[in-house]
């Protein structure tokens, strides 16, 4: 009997090969060929599923951003509200393993890749737009404030108070910031230090002491 094959499974599967590449060599080098031969796939079965490069990088930023996006969401709703749950939800963006590394270098490429390929500007603001609502979300529980954060998780384009907002802003800095530098110096910036820096701002917010 012929193998059965899950389609959308296998063009998960074949974005997941993307991220490595990227990962691992840089976005040029992500070619349909470098994906098939990642995958151990033919050529012609990584086209049969993107029938070209922009198609399958598109559809690789998509997954990867709803990848994160799940699991912040079961951060959020398996954790105790605090600062450890906001921690964590946080540390969903931050390269701490080799999924999350990968992710976050196929990000910075695709950042880059935006500049001169206008057809990644949605996904690139829509992964700073999901950023933003979790740096709202973390500043609304650490403050107290349960009507806002159900108001950042209801709906998430309205900004919170002035002063709030200038915290979520400074955070979200931060976090790009932490991100940037854990993915390209790990050396310097290590997972410890990542998480030390992030403890700390955290707290800052919890304690008034970014308060616009």
């Amino acid at each position: 009997m012929p193998k059965v094959v899950d389609h959308e499974q296998r063009r998960r599967q074949i974005a997941d090969a993307m991220w490595r590449v990227i990962a691992r060599e840089g976005m040029a080098a992500a070619s349909a060929r470098s994906v098939a031969a990642e995958g151990a796939w033919s050529l012609g079965a990584v086209r049969y599923y993107f029938t070209s490069q922009d198609e399958l990088l598109r559809f690789a930023i998509d997954q990867m951003i709803e990848g994160v996006t799940a699991r912040v969401r079961h951060q959020w709703r398996t954790g105790s509200p605090g600062e450890e749950r906001c921690r964590r939800v946080l540390e969903e963006l931050l390269p701490f393993d080799e999924r999350r590394t990968g992710e976050v270098r196929v990000w910075l490429a695709a950042l880059v890749q935006s500049q001169v390929d206008p057809s990644l500007t949605d996904l690139c603001q829509a992964g700073w737009r999901g950023t933003r609502l979790v740096c709202r979300g973390v500043v609304a529980e650490v403050r107290g404030e349960d009507r806002l954060f159900a108001q950042v998780v209801a709906d998430p384009d309205p900004p919170l108070p002035p002063k709030l907002e200038k915290a979520a802003e400074l955070l979200h800095t931060v976090v790009d910031g932490l991100t940037l530098q854990a993915s390209t110096m790990p050396d310097a910036v290590d997972e410890r230090e990542v998480r030390r820096q992030l403890s700390r701002y955290v707290s800052a917010v919890r304690t008034g002491e970014w308060s616009g």
